[in-house]
């Protein structure tokens, strides 16, 4: 930022002495420098919407019984595939072999899920 300054600064007092060589390549400078700021600025913008999406993902999606919930959803989301990077990856129920076994499979990570006791979920495999 202050390079920036310091470059409007001598090109405010080339001008004073008329349009000259000097002047108009220190003009192409505060260019370059004015575009490299605006791609910072464009950069870091998307950096804070990206964390503010983050953020408010964190505040609807809840840990219980081993597994994610994101609030006024009844399926289940991947443990692994959020924590590994974020995505909200439902779980598909289906019944296993055994009696009343229910499981649970990520399409994303081929893990399945095993159903257990009062509804908590338990790593039982992973498959491709």
């Amino acid at each position: 930022m202050s390079s920036i300054i310091n470059t409007s600064k001598v090109v405010y007092e080339l001008a004073k002495k008329g349009m000259t060589v000097e002047l108009q390549e220190k003009i192409m400078q505060l260019r370059e420098e004015a575009l490299e700021l605006q791609e910072e600025n464009l950069t870091l913008k998307k950096e804070n919407l990206q964390l503010k999406e983050k953020n408010e993902l964190q505040e609807k999606v809840k840990f219980k019984r081993k597994v994610y919930f994101r609030d006024g959803d009844e399926i289940p989301f991947c443990p692994y595939c959020f924590e590994k990077s974020g995505r909200l990856i439902h779980l598909s129920l289906f019944k296993g072999n055994q009696p009343n076994e229910q499981l649970c499979h990520c399409q994303e990570c081929y893990i399945t899920y095993r159903v257990i006791g009062e509804g908590d979920f338990t790593f039982y495999s992973r498959h491709k």
